[in-house]
């Protein structure tokens, strides 16, 4: 008996970004093709959002070098086709690339591609990041992490060096793998090669990494619980444990 085709139950807006809401069915689905992809792929060790620790951890591992750079990826689900998934699932041997792919797909917000990976599905992370990983820029990624400190968050890639030339040359490389793998850059969050930058709503220097003071005001503008506030202070808190001027 043919099932009738409902990936999701409604859609709606957080800060300005379209997120779909996946029905029962949709969900099980995308539970079935990302237990799949965790079990065909072996992901390089710098996309931290598919590992313990995640974007803290990430920020940990530069902590160590003098030199910063960040890339972020504009609108990274919604540039992720439909038949660009089915290929990456095929490539990586997961039973059913057509099926899954279609349940794992919306019509797209935007003008292009037509129907695109959306926030709010449970295996939109994994499947981005199979792509990526496929893609020419997974493959710069991969040989500059042998030479820098590289780390993914979805679609944030931050690397750092103790080497300033070589990091802006690596900087470069990574801009022009953005434009041949078919992603835009998001150019309001570009940051080039520098001794500090901002990533994660914290900032980030050679020894330091602290919660921006924005971000905290921004946490306590709207009356939070007690458990909430503790929750926060704790995640502040570990950002910035092991700082150089806390040691």
């Amino acid at each position: 008996m043919p099932v009738k085709f409902e990936n999701y139950t409604h859609s709606f807006l957080r800060n300005g970004k379209p997120i779909f809401a996946p029905s029962e069915l949709g969900r099980s689905i995308g539970e079935d093709v990302k237990n799949w992809v965790e079990i065909k792929v072996g992901f390089d060790p710098f996309y931290h959002h598919l590992r313990e620790g995640g974007h803290v951890a990430a920020l940990h591992n530069h902590r160590p070098n003098a030199f910063f750079a960040r890339v972020d990826i504009e609108r990274f689900f919604y540039s992720i086709g439909r038949n660009r998934v089915v290929r990456a699932l095929r490539e990586a041997d997961v039973p059913r690339p057509a099926h899954f792919g279609k349940w794992s797909t919306v019509r797209n917000p935007y003008d292009d591609p037509r129907y695109a990976l959306p926030y709010g599905f449970v295996q939109s992370p994994i499947l981005s990041s199979l792509v990526l990983m496929q893609s020419d820029l997974g493959a710069v990624l991969r040989e500059k992490s042998k030479e820098l400190t590289v780390s993914v968050y979805m679609d944030d890639i931050s690397i750092s060096a103790n080497d300033a030339e070589l990091l802006s040359r690596s900087f470069d490389d990574i801009v022009s793998a953005v434009h041949r793998s078919g992603f835009r850059l998001n150019e309001a969050k570009l940051r080039r090669p520098s001794p500090a930058m901002d990533v994660f709503n914290c900032t980030l220097s050679t020894g330091t990494t602290v919660v921006t003071e924005e971000r905290v005001a921004e946490f306590y503008e709207v009356p939070r619980t007690a458990a909430s506030e503790a929750g926060f202070e704790r995640y502040v808190a570990r950002v910035s444990r092991g700082n150089a001027e806390a040691s």
